[in-house]
C-alpha cells in the first residue's frame, strides 16, 4: 500500500533552541496559574497531562517531559508543544464554535504552508483509509462528529481539541479534508504552534494507523 508520505512532522528551524526558549518561559511562570488556564492535573512536582495519546507528567520548574507509563523522556517536538501551551496559554476555557485556521490570529497569512503541511497530509495520507484512520484515532481522547465521510474532535491537550474532516473522492468531486479549532483557540496557543500541532498529530496518527 502506498501512502502519502508529507515532509516532517515540524518546521522549526532549531529545535535545540526552541526547547531551550519553550524551557526558559516555562519556568518563568506561575506553575499554579498554567494549571488553572490549561486543566492540567497537578502531581508531585509539576503536572500531569494527557497529550493525543500518551499520558505525561511535565517537572517545575526544570520543564521535563516523561511519559508516565515508560518514564522515559518524549521526542523534543512533543515536548515545545506541551511547554508553549502551559507557558502560553491565558485562560478562558473552551468556546462553543469551531474556527477554521484562516480565522486565527494572522491565520492567513500562514494559510498556504498549514495547508500543504497539514491538510494535505491528512488528505493523503488517510482519505483512501479511512478504517486506518478509525484505528488510528481509536487510541485518543476523541468524540465523533458528522460532517464528511469521516470527522472526529481529538482532545490533543486538554484545552486544545482539533477537530478532523475527510470527505472521499467521489465521481464528481476530488477527497478533500480540514482541521478546525475551537473558537477560543488564540488563548492558548499562537496560530504558529496550531500549524505545527496538527502536523504532529497528522503524523503520530499515521504511526498509529499502519
Amino acid at each position: 500500500m502506498e501512502i502519502y508520505n508529507p515532509k516532517s512532522a515540524t518546521s522549526y528551524l532549531n529545535i535545540a533552541e526552541t526547547v531551550r526558549v519553550a524551557v526558559a518561559k516555562f519556568a518563568a511562570g506561575d506553575l499554579a496559574e498554567m494549571i488553572a488556564n490549561c486543566g492540567f492535573t497537578k502531581a508531585g512536582d509539576g503536572f500531569d497531562v494527557h497529550f493525543i495519546n500518551r499520558d505525561l507528567h511535565v517537572s517545575y520548574p526544570a520543564g521535563e517531559v516523561t511519559e508516565m507509563e515508560s518514564g522515559k523522556a518524549v521526542d523534543d517536538v512533543a515536548k515545545i508543544h506541551v511547554l508553549h501551551h502551559a507557558a502560553y496559554s491565558r485562560g478562558g476555557g473552551l468556546a462553543d464554535k469551531i474556527v477554521s485556521y484562516k480565522e486565527l490570529p494572522s491565520g492567513d497569512i500562514y494559510i498556504n504552508p498549514f495547508t500543504h503541511r497539514c491538510i494535505d497530509a491528512l488528505v493523503g495520507i488517510f482519505a483512501k483509509n479511512l478504517e486506518a484512520l478509525k484505528k488510528a484515532v481509536g487510541a485518543t481522547k476523541h468524540r465523533r462528529e458528522n460532517h464528511g465521510d469521516f470527522s472526529c474532535t481529538i482532545q490533543v491537550l486538554p484545552m486544545v481539541p482539533l477537530t478532523l474532516i475527510l470527505y472521499e473522492e467521489d465521481e464528481e468531486f476530488p477527497a478533500a479534508g480540514n482541521i478546525l479549532f475551537n473558537g477560543n483557540a488564540a488563548s492558548h496557543l499562537h496560530t504558529e504552534d496550531y500549524s505545527q500541532l496538527s502536523a504532529y498529530l497528522i503524523s503520530t496518527l499515521k504511526r498509529l494507523a499502519f
